[in-house]
């Protein structure tokens, strides 16, 4: 598993599903996967080393898209995402925009 391997959710429910866990105690472990993941990588992207190596905003960066994507899940009351604040901040978030692609 590499620093910023992303968590697989199919393996994930797959697991749970397998060990006959109820969806809430699914949708439990998959937040906290995706919170921790969203903020390790909000956290690295702050770190000196990070910005010294000027990989510190893609990180940052990376969180950001990851929690934009899956805030969409939260709404859906799939997920219940717990994220740094400062990754939250309307300074931060204005910067991106999300599309949806229609068929």
């Amino acid at each position: 598993m590499g620093l910023i391997d992303f968590p697989d959710p199919v393996s994930m429910f797959e697991g749970a599903k397998n060990a006959g866990l109820e969806r809430e105690v699914i949708n439990a472990l998959m937040s906290a996967a995706y919170s921790a993941w969203i903020t390790f990588v909000w956290r690295s992207g702050t770190s000196k080393a990070a910005l010294w190596f000027g990989e510190g905003q893609a990180l940052k960066d990376a969180a950001t898209t990851a929690y934009l994507s899956l805030s969409e899940l939260e709404k859906k009351n799939f997920l219940t995402l717990t994220v740094p604040k400062d990754l939250l901040d309307a300074d931060n978030l204005s910067r991106f925009q999300t599309e949806e692609k229609t068929k």
